[in-house]
């Protein structure tokens, strides 16, 4: 097998205009943060929702996580509104939690070993600008039952990090997305540095479904430029 195939298979998916919403959780309870709330044991957080305000936060690429989760760390039941969101610095899981209104990425994943394994299970994003889920670490993205309305991108390892990493891999079984920007993509690869997505029972609805690719193939790089593409998957 060529070392820089990449390998997609694209099982049930649909365009579908008429899915209702999913049943978005209501705060048990709003807590207000001037700082990124670190994570560093099993965290279950009942609903609260947790918000960031005041300065310092940062704007962009270089915003701060709402919430920080540290290599090995679950947390589920988590309610954040703007910011960055998430962000793993290593092997996590993310169950039943939810982003309102995202200001940049809904969830980076930021782990350097190779066996690195992150799993979001449940719960979405919505109201968002850049990608839902961004892959800048190494290992196995494994994403179950997750929703998105509104976004600029769905799923992507990093295209132009100066730290790139090998072998890369997403494997997505349940994705309800609505309303993604026109001409993007549910999940971007990069085939120069053999990552694999493997996608089942994605749901893409909207009124720009038919306009959202379930996959794009990129040659990405590390030198911050934009990533050229080289394929755009369709789900024939």
């Amino acid at each position: 097998m060529n070392a820089f195939l990449v390998i997609i298979f694209l099982v049930s998916v649909s365009l579908e205009m008429g899915l209702g919403d999913v049943k978005w959780p209501t705060p048990s309870q709003t807590i207000e943060l001037t700082d990124t709330k670190k994570v560093t044991k099993h965290l279950d957080c009942n609903y609260k929702k947790y918000v960031p305000v005041g300065g310092g936060w940062g704007s962009g690429e270089f915003m701060k996580p709402v919430i920080e989760i540290a290599d090995g760390v679950k947390i589920s039941r988590c309610i954040v509104e703007g910011g960055d969101g998430f962000h793993c610095l290593g092997t996590c899981t993310i169950e039943d939690c939810w982003n309102d209104n995202v200001l940049d990425d809904s969830i980076s994943l930021l782990g350097t070993k190779p066996n690195s394994v992150y799993k979001i299970i449940g719960g979405g994003a919505r109201h968002g600008k850049g990608k839902t889920i961004q892959f800048d670490g190494a290992g196995k993205l494994y994403v179950t039952n997750f929703y998105i309305d509104g976004a600029g991108q769905g799923i992507r390892p990093c295209g132009n990090c100066a730290q790139q990493y090998r072998n890369r891999e997403v494997h997505v079984d349940g994705l309800t997305i609505r309303n993604l920007e026109a001409g993007q993509y549910v999940v971007g690869v990069n085939k120069n540095y053999n990552e694999r997505a493997f996608l089942k029972n994605i749901h893409i609805l909207g009124s720009t479904a038919n306009q959202v690719f379930p996959c794009k193939v990129f040659l990405g790089n590390n030198q911050g430029k934009n990533p050229k593409v080289l394929q755009m998957e369709d789900d024939n």
